[in-house]
């Protein structure tokens, strides 16, 4: 099974899981709803004025739903221009010298996209942000063309966006424990 028809039900075949790009995009969705937890909680933080008034972070809060869109779309851009094509070399320069994929090839086919970063001192941060933000999507992705194409059952992103939502829910407790302690 290619990367093409991983995940993806044939004529009277039963689907197993998701696709590589859904599961890219789910892992890609938690990360940035991780880091809106994260902007959130520090915008409470540097809020000087009363918690329950409105504007400040109750603002942030209203905006959450238009970032969480933003953030879907973002990581639908990466996962095609960013996400697919590095799992595309990494396969295809794995069997071209070894014969076989392994995950140890997906990091370097990932450092190919922020290789020009190196070049302007100023964006070195943001290519390191940005390839540690897509290398586990990625490595989602490669473990999802793997499991399909060695016909076993690959991760549902319901699984994926269900654990997510745990990891969130505890950064926005714990979070909102340490901001408004003692």
């Amino acid at each position: 099974m290619s990367m093409v028809t991983a995940g993806v039900a044939g004529e009277g075949a039963v689907r197993k899981g998701a696709a590589p790009s859904a599961v890219s995009m789910a892992v890609l969705g938690v990360e940035g709803a991780l880091v809106c937890a994260a902007l959130f909680l520090s915008a409470l933080d540097a809020d000087p004025g009363p918690r329950t008034a409105p504007g400040g972070s109750f603002g942030a809060l209203l905006l959450s739903p238009l970032l969480l869109l933003l953030i879907l779309f973002a990581a639908a851009v990466l996962t095609v221009g960013y996400v697919l094509p590095a799992v595309l070399l990494a396969h295809w320069t794995a069997r071209q010298l070894t014969g076989r994929t392994a995950w140890w090839w997906i990091p370097p086919a990932c450092t190919l996209w922020v290789l020009p970063a190196t070049v302007v001192p100023a964006w070195h941060l943001a290519g390191l942000a940005l390839y540690a933000a897509v290398l586990p999507a990625t490595l989602a992705a490669h473990h999802t063309v793997v499991r399909a194409d060695a016909g076993r059952p690959v991760q549902p992103c319901a699984a994926i966006l269900t654990w997510g939502t745990l990891g969130v829910l505890c950064v926005l407790v714990v979070g909102g424990v340490v901001v408004e302690g003692p």
